[in-house]
């Protein structure tokens, strides 16, 4: 199998990084080492999900290059099961609408290199069977019947759940029903990411999940009217940022799904956000080291929503491996500054936004002493892929109404260390798949190296040290594998996609 190039692949390589944020209680299972990345069917499609649908937005994720650029993700939201459980009580897709089952669903998802999630229930119904089958007794929920349902997600291929907060069973404990599904995926023999929805953050959750809602429900606007039991995209940004200090790799503040791309999505006939406010929704939800879940119609996007959603940059800042979520550092007349350390928390690199919360264009100035620099420092505009250049003491931007300027801020050291990388311009390693081993061969480097191979959720699977001339290391199952290759201080990383 040839390698294939996958972008900010670096977030799969957290254990490789100095400096990482940690958080003592929380959730060890070894997964979402960095805010994954992905598609949920819900903001654009509602309840309305098929088969047909869904393998053609797999279709989408890799023909339009956002599977390359890190979305791997492809969750269905609520409603795709069917309207009772099977004879032996076992979760089924709805037989009309998936009439080939979930496992045949999970199968072709995976065929195009891309992971599978689902969505679950904490109480006894899901919210679309609570609203629209009152009557109904269901049970789509999964209380009291966590493991029998992790086994049957485990058995589909399933990769993600998300789990929702809808109709609580009488005497129950919101608490020990999420955590009752932790332990089940713990023990269901897959490694399936947690993702816990319980509307809004609770103490417990970076113990439970992988990452938890912070948040009501986004939808596509910018600000929600008072009173509103959803919220807009500015509403989260300023809610999500309070729990900053419990984001983690692995564990990660989630302020709900992305509405980029959702022209044609009203609520209450509120205002459709305009791009500036798209790309401020990208923007600082990268900052904040928040999961990238798309929720447009990927099947047809505009080439400014493709700009925003692919840019490699911008996404780089979200997936970096040290896992540090980006705060507010400065705010004063509706304009603010956020930082996220890159790298590692005191490094020589930081991510910085320029948000103007106004209604016209304004100067916005990052002072370097407030990202903890000090004299010169080298500018990089990431949403326009520009070097700015050397600036001492500051660096002033104009930014339009309600837009975010993402910049990438050096120290001197931080740029030659950058530059050393992009003067290895030629590959230094090949990486191939073949009879049963991946085999690295180097090709320009000189000396010894050492090589890891990390499984898709981070885990290593196998390492060797101290070697000059090709190696060959046994993987024994199937998957997308990121092999590093480490030669006098250059790291060269490879994807590898092995199929049996």
């Amino acid at each position: 199998m040839n390698t294939i190039k996958v972008a900010a692949i670096a977030g799969l390589f957290a254990t490789l990084a100095a400096g990482t944020a940690s958080t003592s209680s929380a959730l060890d299972n070894g997964l979402a080492r960095t805010p994954p990345m992905g598609w949920n069917s819900w903001n654009c499609f509602g309840s309305d999900i098929n088969e047909t649908q869904i393998k053609a937005v797999a279709d989408a994720m890799v023909s339009t290059g956002l599977k390359d650029a890190g979305y791997v993700y492809l969750n269905l939201d609520d409603n795709w099961m069917g309207k009772s459980r099977d004879a032996d009580g076992n979760l089924q897709g709805d037989p009309t609408r998936f009439p080939k089952g979930m496992k045949e669903l999970g199968d072709y998802i995976h065929s195009r290199g891309l992971k599978f999630g689902v969505y679950g229930d904490r109480g006894l119904k899901t919210c679309y069977f609570r609203d629209f089958y009152k009557e109904t007794d269901n049970k789509s929920g999964s209380y009291m019947k966590e493991v029998q349902d992790a086994k049957s997600f485990a058995s589909w291929g399933v990769d993600y759940l998300k789990y929702d907060n809808c109709v609580e069973a009488p005497n129950s404990n919101q608490q020990q029903d999420y955590e009752r599904m932790r332990d089940a995926l713990a023990n269901c023999g897959r490694e399936i990411v947690f993702s816990v929805c319980a509307w809004a953050f609770k103490d417990w959750a970076p113990k439970t999940g992988n990452l938890w809602r912070t948040t009501d429900d986004i939808k596509n606007t910018w600000i929600a009217p008072s009173g509103s039991w959803y919220k807009g995209i500015l509403d989260i940004i300023d809610k999500n940022n309070t729990y900053a200090s419990h984001a983690a790799p692995g564990a990660w503040n989630d302020p709900d799904m992305l509405q980029i791309g959702n022209y044609k999505i009203k609520i209450d006939n509120q205002p459709i956000p305009n791009d500036n406010e798209y790309r401020t929704h990208m923007s600082l939800w990268c900052i904040m080291a928040a999961p990238l879940i798309m929720g447009n119609d990927i099947r047809n996007m505009t080439q400014v929503t493709k700009d925003i959603l692919l840019n490699t940059e911008v996404i780089a800042v979200n997936q970096d491996s040290a896992g540090i979520q980006g705060t507010k550092i400065k705010s004063a007349n509706g304009l603010d500054v956020w930082c996220k350390p890159l790298g590692s928390k005191n490094g020589d690199v930081k991510a910085v936004a320029l948000f103007n919360r106004n209604a016209a264009t304004a100067d916005i100035t990052v002072n370097f002493s407030d990202i903890g620099f000090t004299g010169e420092a080298h500018v990089r505009d990431l949403w326009k892929k520009t070097d700015k250049g050397l600036f001492t003491g500051s660096f002033t931007m104009a930014v339009e109404p309600h837009n975010t300027a993402m910049l990438k801020i050096a120290k001197p050291t931080g740029i030659r260390t950058e530059q050393a990388l992009l003067q290895q311009k030629k590959a230094q390693f090949s990486a191939v798949f073949t009879n049963g081993n991946i085999v690295v061969v180097p090709l320009n480097a000189k000396g010894q190296f050492d090589v890891s191979v990390f499984s898709s959720n981070g885990r290593m699977a196998a390492q060797l040290k101290n070697k000059t001339a090709s190696v060959s290391l046994p993987v024994a199952k199937s998957g997308l594998y990121v092999v590093a290759i480490e030669n006098q201080g250059y790291m060269e990383k490879k994807t590898v996609l092995i199929s049996r």
